[in-house]
């Protein structure tokens, strides 16, 4: 087994940085989770890295990927910690390349516009992949999916779904509206019309769009909703946390898809 060369380690520093991961072709996955689930998934992974004092659980999942016919090299404590964004690292981490999104006209789907905070949006990604909606779009100022933070959140769900990242929201949304006519697209705002308790049914094909905390969703957005939707509730906070008002709002739909 190899040691990782320095210039490699330098090169996997920067991946840190989406605009490098998008020069780069490629992100780092941390910890034993979101590797073992990597290792599982369709994406290419280029190798592996272990670090010197790695423990026995890194090592037997090293072995996974020598199996697997996946390189895996070493690097010595304190190098290995500077390539990584966890604080505490796992002994383990995965170099893969980003895998070509498919753009396709989904029955369903979950939008996601200005979801900035990486924790939030891979908090969101698990959600959706637990409830079995896998057509995502990010649109506007979302962070990453592929950034460090965003990946560890959502642990490992990033790569079972297809995630589509636009510079025009709007525009995939009107196209999918002529496409499907008879669909519905959900919108949650803090003053929707409707509460989601009323929600008693949905069409075969329908979509959700959930906004910021701070900022909710962009007036381009709202026009093209044909359901604005609320959560009531009993208390004096002001809002809900954007991850689980989006967990609230799949569990009740797809509740509701079992009972039609």
């Amino acid at each position: 087994m190899d040691y990782l060369s320095k210039v490699e380690q330098a090169r996997i520093r920067l991946l840190g940085k989406k605009r490098e991961r998008m020069e780069q072709g490629r992100f780092i996955a941390e910890g034993i989770k979101v590797c073992k689930e990597l290792l599982g998934s369709s994406i290419t992974i280029q190798y592996a890295v272990i670090s010197d004092d790695a423990n026995d659980q890194a090592l037997h999942l090293a072995e996974e990927f020598e199996e697997a016919g996946i390189e895996v090299c070493k690097a010595g404590t304190s190098a290995f910690e500077r390539m990584c964004d966890a604080q505490t690292p796992q002994d383990i981490f995965c170099i893969a390349e980003l895998p070509n999104t498919e753009h396709s006209m989904p029955d369903c789907f979950l939008a996601l516009e200005d979801i900035n905070d990486p924790g939030n949006l891979g908090t969101i990604l698990r959600t959706a992949d637990w409830f079995g909606l896998h057509s995502i779009i990010l649109g506007g100022t979302c962070a990453d999916p592929f950034g460090p933070k965003a990946l560890r959140s959502a642990m490992g769900s990033t790569f079972r779904l297809n995630i589509q990242t636009t510079e025009d929201l709007p525009g995939i949304l009107q196209s999918w509206k002529k496409n499907y006519a008879d669909g519905e697209i959900l919108g949650m705002i803090v003053h929707g019309n409707h509460t989601l308790q009323d929600l008693n049914e949905l069409p075969k094909h329908w979509g959700m769009i959930v906004g910021s905390e701070s900022h909710g969703l962009s007036k381009h957005i709202t026009d093209l909703i044909t359901l604005p939707i609320r959560i009531d509730g009993l208390g004096t906070a002001e809002s809900l946390n954007v991850g689980i008002a989006t967990g609230i709002s799949l569990y009740h739909c797809c509740t509701m898809l079992k009972k039609q």
